[in-house]
């Protein structure tokens, strides 16, 4: 039986590996034997054993789903080296002694275009704190106001007149057709 281990290769957990003997419980509870720092994982989330063929997976009714090489699981699936698990946003290979032989680590880096420094939004006042009130002018009107298309405030302004006059137009189609 080939010497199996599981590798987180994509998510917050990335570089993070487990040898697989026996049976493995992966989720986000911190006693599970892989432990995912995934706010999509369920607790407890999926179960993998060694198998002769490979190694076998099984979903433990997690609210997000198991995948297996894209495909979902509806029942225990066996795994083979280089087949690779999602769970959450977390991608785990499934790795051989072969395999790690060849390339330690299979952790895919984060492209350059979507490493970008998080940056503050322009459309908020720099100086105005986070969870603080919004301003409000002088007319009573919020700040956040300015931000609403000119058109949808003209047609918001209209739309009572032009209930009125539909209601009026169906009251007196009404009328003309039962007399």
């Amino acid at each position: 039986m080939a010497e199996l281990t599981l590798e987180i290769v994509e998510g917050p957990d990335a570089g993070k590996t487990a040898r697989l003997a026996g049976t493995i419980e992966i989720g986000r509870d911190p006693a599970a034997d892989l432990a995912l720092n995934d706010g999509q994982a369920s607790r407890r989330h999926a179960r993998i054993r060694l198998d002769p063929g490979g190694a076998v997976v099984e979903d433990l009714g997690s609210s997000n789903g198991t995948f297996v090489n894209h495909n979902e699981l509806y029942a225990p699936t066996l795994m083979t080296a280089g087949d690779q698990l999602l769970i959450g946003v977390s991608v785990i290979e499934l790795r051989s002694a072969q395999q790690i032989a060849i390339q330690a680590s299979a952790v895919r880096t984060i492209p350059p275009a979507l490493a970008t420094a998080p940056k503050r939004p322009t459309f908020v006042d720099p100086e105005d704190g986070a969870g603080s009130k919004p301003k409000v002018k002088p007319s009573g009107v919020p700040e956040l106001d300015r931000l609403v298309d000119a058109r949808v405030k003209n047609q918001t302004k209209l739309a009572p007149l032009a209930l009125i006059v539909l209601v009026a137009l169906v009251v007196a189609i009404y009328f003309g057709l039962t007399t």
